[in-house]
């Protein structure tokens, strides 16, 4: 007789329930580790890039602060005067301000733009901020003549000019077209007191009635305010370096400044002529401003402004004071 096929046994009820369960468990926690692996490893690269962000913001900074070491030992020289050349490498006014031992020989003038040290390089660009309108020590009538200048309205014009007079003085009177704390400043959303004393920076003219942020700042195509103020310097007006909108301010007419302009172009102005005396007028300048970017490379930079004064100590020695320094960093795109 044949022999029967062995009996194999049924399977367990359930039996393939669990292991459709084993193998859905395996899969899901495989698929956890796969997440947990994906998100430690974009932690790691965020935290890389973190490292990365910090360390070029730190060396950009660095940098930045040796362009302005740079530019003080410029300033520190025994130029005598001031004044610009024409230079053909000269890339966005970086580098026009020159030194002049006299009105026909400038001084050799350090590189200033892409300058390589290290891992990185720095730019800086030297103004005179002996160029510019002293806010807190010229007339109203300077001051009236400079937003004339800027196309402000009469009406505009009394307000500021009226408002920064009461923002500097002692007292809490406005004047006709004024504004003080308790009639004006603390009325506001954000209330604040006028200062009742000299400006300490030209961002305090965004404080003052009357100053709109659009007047101040200007736009691509017409500069603003800020371009031709200043709170630090002695008053005087570099008649070498001054803008043609300044010494429109100062009362010079068309004729006069195109003079100016002709004449300084060939050669700086060794001394202020006896026409233009009594205007505020002045040949050199000891007070500078230094805008320095410095960067590892195109993706963080560092961005100093630094107002320094060139003092004389005792022994004929020149040495640099710092009157402000404001410190930025930016992402470039």
């Amino acid at each position: 007789s044949e022999s029967e096929p062995p009996m194999t046994a049924p399977p367990a009820p359930g039996s393939r329930d669990e292991g459709g369960f084993a193998l859905l468990a395996v899969m899901l926690v495989l698929a956890l580790l796969g997440i947990i692996v994906a998100e430690f490893s974009f932690s790691m690269r965020l935290e890389a890039t973190m490292v990365r962000s910090f360390k070029e913001e730190v060396v950009g900074a660095h940098l930045a602060e040796a362009a302005v070491q740079q530019a003080i030992r410029e300033i520190l020289t025994d130029a005598a005067l001031l004044g610009f050349v024409e230079d053909s490498s000269a890339d966005e006014r970086t580098s026009l301000l020159t030194f002049f031992k006299s009105p026909t020989h400038p001084l050799p003038r350090l590189l200033r733009s892409q300058v390589s040290l290290g891992e990185g390089r720095f730019s800086y660009r030297i103004s005179d901020e002996e160029a510019r309108i002293n806010l807190n020590l010229s007339p109203p009538e300077t001051i009236d003549r400079l937003l004339l200048t800027l196309g402000v309205e009469k009406q505009e014009r009394d307000v500021i000019n009226d408002s920064l007079q009461d923002w500097k003085d002692a007292n809490e009177l406005h004047r006709l077209n004024g504004a003080e704390s308790e009639d004006t400043y603390l009325k506001l959303p954000v209330p604040y007191r006028a200062r009742n004393g000299n400006l300490e920076a030209i961002e305090e003219m965004l404080q003052i009635k009357g100053v709109a942020p659009a007047l101040f700042y200007g736009s691509p195509d017409s500069p603003g305010l800020s371009e031709f103020v200043t709170v630090a310097g002695s008053g005087q007006v570099n008649i070498n370096t001054a803008s043609h909108t300044v010494l429109k301010a100062l009362g010079l007419s068309d004729a006069e400044v195109t003079e100016i302009l002709q004449s300084r172009a060939v050669a700086p102005y060794a001394a202020v002529p006896a026409r233009f005396a009594g205007r505020r007028l002045s040949v050199t300048s000891r007070t500078f401003r230094f805008e320095a970017e410095g960067g590892t490379g195109e993706r963080l930079r560092s961005r100093v402004i630094a107002i320094v004064q060139k003092k004389t100590e005792a022994g004929g020695q020149a040495a640099p004071v710092i009157l402000s320094w404001n410190t930025t960093s930016r992402s470039n795109p």
